[in-house]
């Protein structure tokens, strides 16, 4: 945790990217909004392959008058 200037303007429980450069300063970037379907695995997750084989997702074996209609 380190100490910050008085007139920093920033909110409590803001999130920050911390770099150490090489000439010992550290910079503070701070994180926007981060797009969690921008990540390469949640646009390339085989969601298919995830609804053909959980047991919850397929079909019911009907019995008595649940197909009748």
């Amino acid at each position: 945790m380190l100490t910050v200037p008085v007139d920093l303007d920033a909110s409590l429980g803001t999130k920050y990217d911390v770099e150490t450069r090489s000439d010992g300063s550290i910079l503070y970037t701070p994180i926007g909004h981060k797009n969690i379907f921008d990540d390469p695995d949640w646009q390339h997750y085989d969601y298919q392959h995830d609804l053909e084989s959980d047991p919850q997702l397929q079909p019911l074996d009907l019995i008595g008058k649940e197909g009748v209609e």
